[in-house]
């Protein structure tokens, strides 16, 4: 699976925007369930984030929009497998989202909305630079689009308390064949990567916590090294001795 991230500056036309924010505005008024969030993200890219509203696009902004990313972006896909339907994020102050990597689709692509962006309110979409230089950002440009394939590991910084709702368009590609997922180049290299930056490490604040739970660990180790020897049945008594890994008579 090779890596790609590209970016498209002045990627949808003007008046399509402009329909597009009306929509979104209108749908904010009204009653109908139009909306998801993303407590429906998985635990890993959702974390702490204050929930994000998503709003799954028409078809006729669909549409356009996938018909922008074959000509602007140079995508393909089988008619008989498209891509799927574009949805409208507003991340909000306290948002952001996980790092991850998009490898189940053939790619993603989103599209920056916001007029103007100051970088103080945060919302930087970052990702592992494609030749191993270390994390790299994009500031959310207006009308800009950033498109990713081949499982780049990415993520967006939390929104600080006085920023503007974010506003993108996200759009997944058509599903990645499952056998590809498990391409051991791919295995190997996103192990690395989650070693190399901590994924999944958890912060404890007590202190204490984490002793005991060294003490429970070191406790449990040493039960099993127990009893994998038996105890000498001689009536004679011993202490275990962790060093040797045997009974020692006390004399």
């Amino acid at each position: 699976m090779k890596q790609v991230l590209k970016s498209f500056n002045n990627f949808l036309d003007f008046k399509l925007i402009n329909e597009i924010e009306v929509y979104v505005d209108a749908s904010l008024k009204t009653q109908e369930p139009r909306w998801k969030t993303s407590l429906q993200w998985k635990q890993q890219i959702q974390r702490a984030t204050s929930p994000v509203p998503i709003l799954p696009l028409p078809d006729k902004f669909t549409a356009s929009i996938h018909q922008t990313l074959k000509e602007k972006a140079g995508l393909t896909w089988k008619e008989s497998a498209p891509p799927a339907q574009s949805q409208y994020y507003l991340y909000p102050p306290g948002g952001y989202i996980g790092w991850h990597d998009d490898a189940a689709y053939t790619f993603a692509s989103i599209l920056f909305l916001n007029p103007v962006w100051n970088i103080d309110w945060g919302g930087i979409f970052l990702y592992e630079d494609l030749e191993g230089l270390g994390l790299r950002g994009e500031v959310p440009t207006f009308n800009k689009c950033l498109v990713n394939a081949g499982g780049v590991p990415h993520g967006v910084s939390r929104l600080s308390p006085d920023a503007p709702w974010r506003r993108v368009i996200i759009t997944f590609g058509p599903k990645v064949p499952e056998s590809k997922l498990k391409d051991k180049d791919y295995s190997q290299r996103t192990l690395a990567w989650h070693q190399k930056y901590n994924i999944g490490a958890e912060y404890v604040k007590n202190q204490a916590l984490v002793n005991l739970s060294v003490a429970a660990e070191r406790y449990a180790r040493e039960k099993v090294r127990e009893a994998s020897v038996a105890y000498p049945d001689d009536g004679k008594a011993y202490r275990w001795n962790e060093e040797t890994t045997s009974w020692d008579l006390v004399e």
